[in-house]
Parts: C-alpha cells; sequence; structure tokens
C-alpha cells in the first residue's frame, strides 16, 4: 500500500514534518506516524503486533471502524507498555481507544 494511501487511514497523522498535537494526541500522533513509515516499508514490526492484539482476545474489537487492524494493535502494544501485563492493558485499552477514535 503506498503512504498517500496509509495516511488517508490515519486520524492524527498526515505527513507532516512536525507533531502539531500535545498530550494523548501527540503520542497518537508519533503511533501513526510509525505505522504509516512500517507499513510502507513492510516491516515485520506490524506482524508482531498484531500477533498479541490476536492473543489477547481484541480480533473483533470496533473492526467495523475503517482503522486498520494493524494500526490498532501498534497503538494496544504501545499502551500496554504501561500496563502491569498485556492481559491487563486490554479493557483499558478499549477505553482509551473508543476516546480517541469513535
Amino acid at each position: 500500500m503506498s503512504k498517500d494511501s496509509l495516511l488517508k487511514l490515519c486520524r492524527y497523522y498526515h505527513g507532516e514534518k512536525n507533531n502539531p498535537y500535545e498530550g494523548d494526541k501527540a503520542l497518537l500522533w508519533d503511533y501513526e506516524r510509525a505505522w504509516v513509515e512500517d507499513s510502507a516499508n513492510d516491516s515485520d514490526s506490524n506482524s508482531e503486533y498484531l500477533s498479541d492484539y490476536l492473543t489477547y482476545g481484541l480480533r473483533d474489537f470496533s473492526k467495523f471502524d475503517k482503522i486498520p487492524v494493524t494500526l490498532k494493535a501498534m497503538l494496544f502494544n504501545r499502551y500496554a507498555k504501561n500496563a502491569y501485563s498485556m492481559k491487563d492493558a486490554v479493557s483499558g485499552f478499549k477505553e482509551f481507544y473508543q476516546k480517541y477514535y469513535k
């Protein structure tokens, strides 16, 4: 998929050089930027994130919201870094995701 096509799937990153946000939205902008770069370069990191995302029961989470599952998987991975465990991160991630992607 081309970089332009990937950018159309993002909510916060639109190809800017400088992050226009602060707080959580600044993090989301940066994560989306990294996801676009990884996806455009066929990075293996997306498959690692996806494996964890599916393992922890998120396969059907917001599956009709037009956000690619690989982006959601990356967001879950980043969110889970601040949790006791990935399993413990699931419910908090869902709330966090709903706040910024609904």
